[in-house]
């Protein structure tokens, strides 16, 4: 039995008139007649009890309708929900982020965008470090990765980047250093008897190796008096007075009491910090990718 079967029976069940019910098939009255008698045999069982004047239906009859009409909903479910998986308005998108691109800007604005056009689609989100995501994009376990490169991060050639935003390294310190009253732009050279508040060198780095790449052109190497790898503690850790730190601009977002902030100034390398936009190109493309990189684009 097929579909047509369950659509011809329902009609001729629900108008209890094999006229009315061709009718509303669009066929003729004896091809209906025949496939009802066909099925009749082909199931073992009497569905409809015919007279002249009347049709009614069956013990048999009545249970078969309600099978029947489920059967059709589901089949229309499944045809509906393939097609919405189809226009990218089901299925998944497994994003991994670095924590400093959770503070742009851009982020969230594109995140609740997504979520408000696609609201069928299961958006896994998880922090990460920035190898941990090109790993888990080679291995297909995300589809998308936000991140904040070091220095010495090396893409794959399978990876494709885009940049999403920039912003500046920005000094932060506690309200009461002096430096905090010098007129901005503040020459990077002036912090080489600060002690720094800083991630530790090598895997997840991040921005951090700018950092340091950024003291040792200005001629020092930065004492480091504290290590920390989430910015919210590191700068906790300045608010304490325990040090100063260098953190892309968009950190401020992170409000914390005592830490206030000041533009510097380089002489030799750039103070700019790039976020990208990463994913696998090599990975057929899926509509839930390819419309969160389209809204990222749209934000930035």
């Amino acid at each position: 039995m097929d579909l047509r079967d369950f659509r011809y029976f329902v009609a001729v069940a629900e108008e209890l008139h094999f006229s009315r019910a061709a009718q509303r098939l669009n066929i003729s009255q004896p091809p209906l007649s025949k496939h009802i008698q066909d099925m009749e045999e082909k199931l073992g069982a009497v569905l409809l009890s015919r007279t002249k004047r009347r049709v009614e239906l069956t013990d048999a009859g009545r249970i078969f309708l309600v099978e029947a009409r489920a059967a059709l909903a589901q089949a229309k479910h499944a045809i509906e929900t393939v097609q919405r998986v189809g226009r990218g308005e089901l299925g998944n998108l497994r994003i991994g982020f670095t924590v400093t691109a959770a503070y742009t800007p851009f982020f969230p604005r594109a995140v609740r965008a997504y979520r408000s056009a696609s609201p069928g689609v299961n958006l896994k989100i998880k922090y990460m470090t920035s190898e941990l995501i090109l790993e888990s994009l080679l291995s297909g376990e995300l589809d998308i990765g936000l991140l904040r490169p070091s220095s010495s991060l090396k893409m794959p050639r399978e990876i494709k980047a885009i940049t999403v935003m920039k912003d500046m390294l920005t000094l932060a310190l506690d309200r009461d250093n002096p430096l905090a009253k010098l007129p901005e732009p503040i020459p990077i050279r002036l912090l080489a008897r600060e002690s720094f508040i800083l991630r530790p060198k090598g895997l997840g780095s991040s921005f951090y190796e700018q950092v340091y790449d950024l003291c040792t052109l200005a001629g020092f190497t930065p004492k480091v008096a504290q290590e920390a790898h989430e910015a919210p503690t590191v700068l906790g850790l300045v608010a304490a007075g325990l040090g100063i730190t260098i953190l892309p601009a968009s950190l401020k977002a992170i409000n914390v009491d005592e830490v206030v902030w000041r533009s510097l100034t380089v002489k030799d390398g750039t103070l700019e910090s790039a976020v990208l936009l990463v994913f696998n190109a090599n990975v057929a493309e899926s509509l839930q990718r390819s419309q969160f990189i389209k809204l990222v684009q749209s934000h930035i």
